[in-house]
């Protein structure tokens, strides 16, 4: 089977996978992701600016374990995989880009999951605030791990705990709106 054919029924399992939940936030969610992953990923500017823990955050609240899950695994894995490899290494600037995110993060953001939905009945930003407190700690220690010169990007994840605090902070009443 061809590349072409097979990145096509990729995308088509995704898109049906969106549209069995259905409702606005899991849309909402993988328009972010879709965003996030395929077009500023390449030519990220400032880096720590990321709407992934926001949709893990969203679609965690509104739906089950098992669907969001199923987000984590479609939705921020395969389809930006997908996209990406269709899309190949045009409009490329970031040179931290990679066209598949590795499996590490995508247990990060299962693991992410259980923790908004443990965390559910809490005000959103403090959810925001251990999940990117997890998420770092997490990365911080696999590179410590794995690197012998791993050098920790203080700044990007200043910038990064800002901004998603700051887009909960913000946005506070259209996020819970979009969740009722």
């Amino acid at each position: 089977m061809s590349k072409p054919i097979i990145y096509f029924l990729i995308l088509s399992l995704s898109i049906i996978f969106i549209y069995l939940i259905r409702g606005n936030v899991i849309i909402f969610a993988s328009l972010l992701v879709i965003f996030d992953r395929c077009i500023l990923g390449r030519v990220k500017i400032i880096h720590g600016i990321e709407f992934t823990t926001i949709s893990i955050l969203l679609v965690a609240i509104k739906y089950d374990l098992i669907t969001s899950i199923l987000f984590c695994i479609f939705v921020l894995y395969i389809l930006p995989a997908t996209i990406n490899f269709f899309l190949g290494d045009r409009w490329i600037t970031n040179k931290e880009f990679k066209l598949v995110r590795s499996v590490f993060g995508l247990i990060i953001n299962i693991f992410s999951v259980l923790i908004v939905i443990l965390l559910k009945n809490l005000d959103l930003i403090l959810i925001m605030f251990v999940v990117l407190l997890f998420g770092h700690t997490a990365y911080l220690l696999k590179g410590k791990l794995t690197q012998s010169n791993y050098i920790i990007d203080y700044f990007g994840i200043l910038i990064n705990f800002l901004f998603n605090l700051s887009i909960v902070y913000f946005f506070h009443p259209f996020w819970l709106s979009l969740l009722t």
